[in-house]
């Protein structure tokens, strides 16, 4: 099974369940906002929709991403920093089928994009602009007003 994730970029298997609630909401309703008006609002994107489109529109930029393995890094505690056990693409195929397995993307948890490779860190970030704008796309964003008492769980083999 795929499994997908944009958070704990930095561990070598990241999270395999993960799970939000939301135990009250601020009335907010003198906001002009709308979105906002009882906060808790909440964004998802489906990540191996998004690489298909990638590697539907710009083949080449999606096999940058599945090709050029980076540093991941936590290190937001004075004194201890978090790592996988090697670097690792944005986008990671399963190696028998060539399907999608992993995403990594969080650029606080990014570390510098390696020199010397088959692409260069302008190559990188070419691609890495075209996939921020797929996911970005308004027809990607899937908007909820995440509950009291309701969980929204991911669950992550």
């Amino acid at each position: 099974m795929p499994s997908d994730s944009t958070d704990n970029t930095y561990f070598t298997d990241p999270s395999g369940l993960q799970a939000f609630h939301l135990l009250s909401h601020t009335d907010n309703s003198s906001r002009e906002d709308a979105r906002t008006n009882l906060g808790g609002q909440s964004l998802l994107v489906d990540g191996f929709h998004a690489a298909q489109i990638l590697r539907m529109e710009e083949p080449g930029l999606f096999e940058i991403l599945a090709s050029v393995n980076l540093p991941w890094h936590a290190s937001g505690n004075e004194g201890i920093t978090i790592a996988p056990d090697r670097l690792y693409p944005v986008l990671e195929l399963d190696q028998e089928c060539n399907a999608m397995h992993r995403i990594r993307w969080n650029n606080d948890d990014r570390g510098v994009i390696p020199f010397g490779g088959r692409f260069s860190p302008s190559e990188w970030y070419t691609a890495a602009r075209k996939w921020d704008e797929i996911l970005r796309r308004k027809d990607m964003e899937y908007w909820f007003q995440l509950e009291p008492g309701n969980v929204l769980s991911k669950y992550i083999t």
